[in-house]
């Protein structure tokens, strides 16, 4: 009696966990299979029907050329459904678009590159490299090199007009900082 009693307070836990074991050696074999490729059947042709070596299975696909102008005149992917307007002629482009816009002057190229800003809480600089290598330059709000003069000062990057061009010039932290000049000599 004493033993039924032990072995009924037990069976419950026993039944659930071997339920477990076979639910997870269920799932682990079903894994396993699905880890296994899958075998499809191929179609066999017909006894009479030519069939292609595996290089031309995927023949493409050809319209005559009726067919293809229809296709052509009604694109898939165009919202509309119809075909881009054709680009302007060398000559239409070269006669007509000087006739219609006034001519703007090119700014001049930023001959410069932005390598680093000072902030505190009263002024900012910005730091610029001349591209012909000569020494880094300061520059504040308001003041010009070659032609662009500075407007804002931002975290990382300063904005420059010439004119009605607005360029801005964003700090390239890829690059290495510009070298030290040397020490003068101290006397």
């Amino acid at each position: 009696m004493i033993r039924s009693r032990r072995l009924s307070r037990f069976l419950p836990s026993l039944l659930a966990g071997t339920a477990a074991v076979l639910m997870l050696a269920v799932v682990l074999l079903q894994w396993q299979e699905a880890d296994a490729p899958i075998a499809t059947p191929v179609p066999r042709a017909a006894s009479g029907a030519a069939t292609l070596p595996a290089s031309k299975t995927m023949a493409a696909i050809t319209l005559d050329p009726a067919e293809e102008a229809i296709v052509l005149e009604r694109p898939l992917f165009s919202p509309t459904r119809r075909p881009p307007p054709p680009p302007p002629s060398s000559a239409t482009a070269a006669g007509g678009a000087a006739a219609t816009k006034p001519s703007v002057p090119e700014p001049p190229p930023m001959n410069f590159t932005l390598v680093g800003i000072v902030r505190d809480p009263t002024s900012s600089l910005a730091l610029l490299q001349p591209t012909n290598g000569k020494r880094v330059m300061s520059l504040r709000a308001g003041q010009a090199l070659d032609g662009w003069m500075l407007v804002s000062i931002g975290i990382d990057s300063a904005s420059f007009r010439n004119g009605a061009a607005v360029r801005e010039l964003v700090l390239d932290f890829r690059r290495a900082a510009p070298p030290l000049p040397p020490p003068a000599l101290q006397q």
